[in-house]
């Protein structure tokens, strides 16, 4: 455990309240008052959020790129405080899917952070790239509890097949590694015992599936 990186156990508790926040201890020193504001920061965190029905784009796409930040749209007023450090980038649907015109489905997540198409010779089995998250996991997921998280709100359970590519390009938008996808994890009780490194019966780590052919 750091000495820099260590608060006192008031500090933790005065805005807290409840005890769950004791396992944040190690990196919470950037809130301790007692310290200079640049002897500790908070940690550094890179999120990728995917919403697979859309957004209505009148209601989530700025108008105006100089006055967006103190006036957003509807959709984006909750990031209203974050905002000056979100990029917004369009113009990137128009990438060629040939030969995959008819798995739109099937490529629209898998294709998302891996800046790849399958591999059209091997369909039946995973292999694609490795995705942005999971490139900035090798780099500073040695310094956090778990390298990456991945998380959802529902099973992906309707597979078309289409163009007889391998069901995982359906329900994946993380891969480790060109044929690792990385499971998301959709129960919250499970998240929640996983980020507090619970080891009780039952719970725990949810499983890596490899589809290596």
């Amino acid at each position: 455990m750091r000495s820099d990186a260590l608060i006192s156990r008031r500090t933790c508790l005065r805005g807290l309240g409840v005890a769950l926040g004791l396992p944040l201890l190690e990196t919470m020193g950037w809130a301790d008052g007692r310290k200079p504001a640049a002897a500790s920061k908070p940690p550094v965190r890179l999120g990728f959020m995917y919403m697979p029905h859309g957004v209505i784009m009148e209601r989530f796409w700025p108008t105006d790129s100089a006055g967006f930040l103190k006036s957003p749209p509807t959709i984006l007023e909750p990031l209203r405080g974050v905002l000056d450090q979100c990029l917004l980038v369009k113009g990137i649907s128009g990438v060629p899917i040939a030969p995959f015109n008819g798995a739109p489905h099937a490529l629209e997540l898998s294709t998302w952070l891996t800046a790849t198409l399958p591999d059209a010779k091997k369909r039946d089995v995973v292999n694609i790239a490795i995705s942005a998250d999971q490139i900035a996991a090798n780099y500073v997921g040695a310094f956090t509890p778990m390298p990456s998280l991945e998380l959802a709100t529902m099973p992906q359970t309707h597979m078309e097949h289409q163009e007889g590519l391998h069901e995982a390009y359906y329900s994946h938008c993380s891969f480790r590694g060109p044929r690792q996808p990385m499971p998301a994890e959709i129960d919250p009780a499970s998240v929640l015992k996983r980020l507090f490194q619970c080891r009780e019966t039952g719970f725990g780590p949810a499983s890596k599936t490899s589809y290596d052919p």
